[in-house]
């Protein structure tokens, strides 16, 4: 993972919103370049530096997203409860179970989309510095 995605993973973590990541991206960048080091060097880890940030706690959209699909697999906990003959499953153990083993796998998936979601550097930071080459 590079130091700009784990340092926008850490201010999401911390509750940054979006433009704020991005400004903090730039200005780490700018500051890097300008010095002639590495962000590492010249900041310390992207830990250290996002700490440096606070202000109000605002939910990730990594968050958001798998309470979204712990939801839905909530959902499907309740569908699977109130009509177990729904669905007409045969084999005894999705009869007795099914709605947990929904919502285990959406879990799953879920934090791989929120992971994946988190540790995304914004588009805007990645075009300035495609236009930076």
């Amino acid at each position: 993972m590079s130091y700009y995605s784990e340092l926008a993973q850490n201010l999401r973590k911390r509750g940054c919103e979006e433009d704020q990541v991005l400004t903090v991206l730039h200005e780490v960048k700018d500051r890097a370049e300008a010095a002639g080091t590495t962000p590492d060097a010249e900041f310390g880890t992207p830990k250290q530096k996002a700490s440096e940030y606070t202000g109000p706690r605002h939910r990730s959209r990594g968050g958001t997203t798998l309470n979204v699909f712990g939801f839905i697999g909530v959902c499907c906990v309740a569908v699977f409860a109130i009509w177990p003959g729904l669905f007409d499953f045969t084999n005894p153990v999705f009869r007795e179970i099914g709605g947990i083993i929904a919502l285990i796998v959406l879990l799953i998936i879920g934090a791989f989309v929120a992971g994946f979601i988190d540790t995304r550097v914004p588009k805007e930071f990645e075009d300035s510095r495609a236009n930076d080459r």
